[in-house]
């Protein structure tokens, strides 16, 4: 992790905590996972079926790291927020936005689906 620099922590899960950070050395700026490693087996998973899927409607997987007590996933940053945010933010949504919106999550949804990968956990806070 030496190769990053870490800045605000922008999310929080069940034992991750996801920072703003920038690769040393580029205005690159990503999303930095911060793990525990009692974690590894899905993580493990979820790198093996992300790592080359590349798609515009996807979060793009770049790298992962492992130290002495975390593991470490460096993916795309996307600075808008959660669906759910957006939605407690806003509370309604105009119409065309909203099927601009449902476009970009479907096609998404279908070029994983092709792939043989299924998003179970899909809630406006994960999208």
């Amino acid at each position: 992790m030496e190769n990053f620099i870490l800045y605000e922590e922008i999310g929080r899960g069940n034992k991750t905590v996801v920072y703003k950070g920038r690769r040393k050395g580029t205005i690159n700026f990503v999303a930095v996972l911060c793990t525990d490693k009692c974690k590894r087996a899905e993580i493990t998973n979820w790198v093996r079926l992300t790592h080359e899927i590349r798609h515009k409607n996807i979060v793009t997987f770049h790298e992962w790291y492992e130290t002495s007590n975390h593991l470490w996933l460096v993916v795309e940053l996307c600075t808008g927020g959660s669906l759910e945010s957006v939605i407690a933010q806003d509370e309604h949504l105009p119409e065309d936005v909203v099927r601009e919106f449902g476009v970009d999550l479907i096609t998404g949804l279908h070029h994983i689906h092709k792939l043989g990968i299924i998003f179970c956990e899909l809630t406006p806070g994960k999208v």
